[in-house]
């Protein structure tokens, strides 16, 4: 899951207080149930609250004829299927229990965390009841379905190329570039667009929320502290480590995801490798899903849209 602050996107000052709003609605509905309210907190603990899907529906709204009643309920499904699917994503990680790895607050057992994300999910179906347009319930839906489609496929092989390449980027586009997609097409639905600016907006959102996946997976390796290389440490097949692997990491270092204990020297010496042998090819690809984000752009009419959406797509590239 991707933490990027809603501070790198250029919000247009007339859309700040609807934004609030939106935070607004999902802290009362979480927060309307201590319990839910604790354990989500407990699994999403230190990531910072990007709404980067909700300012996303609002913007493409905004390119049509904007009402903010129609369009904050569904802003705010956004974010909380988006926190429904950060919850369920903590707890199905078949690697880390393997190796004997805790995910998540010790506090709190799987079937407790698994109910706080399907409470989440709810909370973002009673929003789509209140959008403007039934077509939203079903847009939505078809996100949720494809997230657990991707979660039920994971990436099982880091060679040959093609193959993990391929699998990878169905991932990628499943559990998280199809609900960018999705939140700038249910923004189109809002504002009352034709169905050229759906696909103009969703061509947009696909890209930059592969940009964005494969940018968590590139910090992953590139954080100074302990926690560098989880994803490694977990046994999960990402692009770095793809690219390294093709890069001249051969064999032994794609033998790393399967083993049950990694030492420290091992884990860091494998590390060491994806830092430099596939994060530049890494790299590379999310410039590459940046660019064409921002080609997408290109029969949207000039303006304060645009432009956001622009330098988002620019800040996201440089990530």
């Amino acid at each position: 899951m991707d933490m990027i602050p809603v501070t790198l996107f250029p919000i247009p000052e007339d859309l700040a207080g609807d934004l609030a709003k939106v935070e607004q609605i999902i802290d009362a509905r979480v927060n309307g149930r201590p319990i839910v309210a604790q354990t989500a907190r407990a699994v999403l603990r230190g990531m910072a609250k990007p709404y980067l899907r909700a300012v996303l529906v609002m913007l493409a709204a905004r390119l049509g004829r904007y009402e903010s009643r129609r369009v904050i309920h569904a802003a705010a499904a956004a974010e909380l299927i988006y926190n429904a699917t950060a919850v369920h994503d903590s707890l199905i990680n078949e690697a880390a229990r393997r190796r004997g790895e805790f995910t998540g607050d010790q506090r709190w057992n799987g079937d407790v965390a698994l109910m706080s994300g399907d409470y989440l999910l709810a909370l973002a179906a009673s929003e789509m009841a209140l959008a403007p347009d039934a077509r939203i319930i079903s847009m939505y839906a078809r996100v949720v379905m494809t997230f657990c489609e991707g979660r039920l496929a994971p990436i099982t092989a880091v060679a040959p190329l093609d193959q993990a390449l391929a699998q990878h980027e169905y991932v990628a586009e499943s559990r998280t570039a199809a609900l960018f997609e999705t939140a700038a097409r249910v923004g189109v639905v809002c504002g009352g667009g034709d169905d050229a600016l759906s696909e103009t907006l969703g061509r947009f959102g696909r890209a930059l929320g592969m940009a964005v996946h494969i940018a968590a997976e590139v910090r992953d390796y590139e954080t100074d502290d302990q926690s560098a290389g989880r994803d490694l440490r977990a046994g999960r097949i990402t692009l770095p480590l793809i690219y390294a692997v093709d890069a001249g990491g051969g064999p032994d270092l794609a033998a790393v995801v399967d083993q049950p204990v990694l030492d420290a020297q091992r884990l860091m010496a494998a590390i060491d490798q994806v830092r430099r042998l596939g994060i530049p090819q890494a790299r590379a690809r999310i410039r590459d899903y940046a660019q064409q984000a921002a080609a997408a752009l290109a029969p949207v009419p000039p303006g304060a849209v645009r432009d956001a959406l622009a330098v988002l797509a620019e800040r996201v590239a440089r990530m």
